[in-house]
């Protein structure tokens, strides 16, 4: 049980922080999370600059393995040369110990925002979103690393009000080695070569950014919702991808390795031609009608490309003319 109850105060390397509230997660946090005050300390050359007025305080389990992991990784991901001071990057304060960190802390994340179509405000801030997490992953790509947790919830944000919208990516526990890990990826964001066994590379990124912001704009179009029975998660989000992009060819079972995945692929391929609930699903084009302006749909099908070797890289995303004209479009 956490010892970091509210009105506890952390000693840290550069501040003191008492804790407020305990922050509730989307079931997926394996750290607790609290929300902290920084408290500057009498005469500390720390207070030479002002300091935040808050902190996000995350403390891993130490009976729980994976948090552990989560936490040595995401400490790690800070080591590396200019993780900590990008802008695309919540930024990191403390180690506190080998369990606890103290981060930035911004008022909200994509998942708690409601998505309005027709909206300029809307607009801007996707194009934050897209700028912030197209950079992060190529950060990351410079030192040979990928994001393999990209979600609305790890999208956080400040200032949606104002009109000068912050966003930055949080969580990086599940920053990973470019090719280590496989079945990564929430469902709902995973690319389809992940789902067909291969492992988290550069490309999946690019995927991933996208579905997030489609997931946020159509919740439910991507991933599990509706799948029938756990063990059909992975072949029920395949269907999903194959209704939104016929053009993705599924392999048959002959062509593909490991007894699991035989069935998946042959059961999605099922599921996408017969399924009323997935043949609701209309292509990309058809489904966002209406629901998204013109310059993004295109932004967005220019990152859907379902063979990685075409998929255009989170450099190329941000220099098309693509990009440019939604940002055109919410500068308007």
């Amino acid at each position: 049980m956490s010892s970091l109850v509210p009105g506890y105060i952390i000693q840290g390397a550069r501040w003191d922080y008492r804790n407020l509230e305990h922050v509730k997660g989307y079931n997926t946090h394996t750290s607790n999370v609290f929300k902290a005050e920084i408290v500057q300390r009498t005469n500390s050359s720390s207070n030479a600059l002002k300091s935040p007025q808050w902190a996000l305080i995350k403390e891993a389990s130490s009976s729980d393995a994976i948090s552990m992991e989560n936490m040595n990784r995401e400490c790690q991901v800070y080591d590396l040369p200019g993780v900590n001071t990008a802008k695309c990057f919540r930024q990191i304060y403390d180690v506190i110990d080998n369990r606890t960190i103290a981060l930035e802390w911004l008022d909200t994340t994509l998942a708690d925002v409601q998505y309005h179509p027709n909206a300029r405000r809307t607009y801007s801030l996707i194009v934050a979103v897209l700028r912030a997490g197209l950079t992060s992953c190529i950060l990351l790509e410079r030192h040979k690393r990928v994001n393999t947790d990209h979600k609305p919830a790890n999208i956080l944000l400040s200032g949606i009000d104002t009109g000068h919208v912050t966003a930055k990516v949080g969580d990086l526990g599940l920053v990973v080695p470019v090719g280590s890990l496989f079945n990564a990826q929430p469902y709902a964001m995973r690319a389809p070569e992940v789902f067909l066994g291969q492992a988290c590379t550069e490309p999946s990124q690019v995927w991933a950014v996208a579905a997030l912001l489609l997931c946020w704009i159509k919740p439910g179009v991507l991933g599990t919702w509706k799948s029938p029975h756990p063990l059909l998660r992975e072949a029920w989000c395949m269907a999903k991808i194959k209704r939104l992009f016929p053009d993705w060819n599924i392999p048959t079972s002959d062509e593909v390795g490991s007894h699991s995945l035989k069935a998946a692929v042959d059961s999605a391929s099922y599921f996408s031609k017969e399924l009323i609930d997935l043949r609701a699903i209309s292509p990309f084009g058809e489904e966002t009608q209406g629901v998204m302006p013109r310059e993004l749909r295109d932004l967005l099908r220019s990152m859907f490309v379902a063979n990685p070797v075409e998929r255009p890289s989170a450099s190329a995303v941000l220099a098309s003319e693509e990009f440019r004209a939604f940002e055109r479009l919410a500068c308007e």
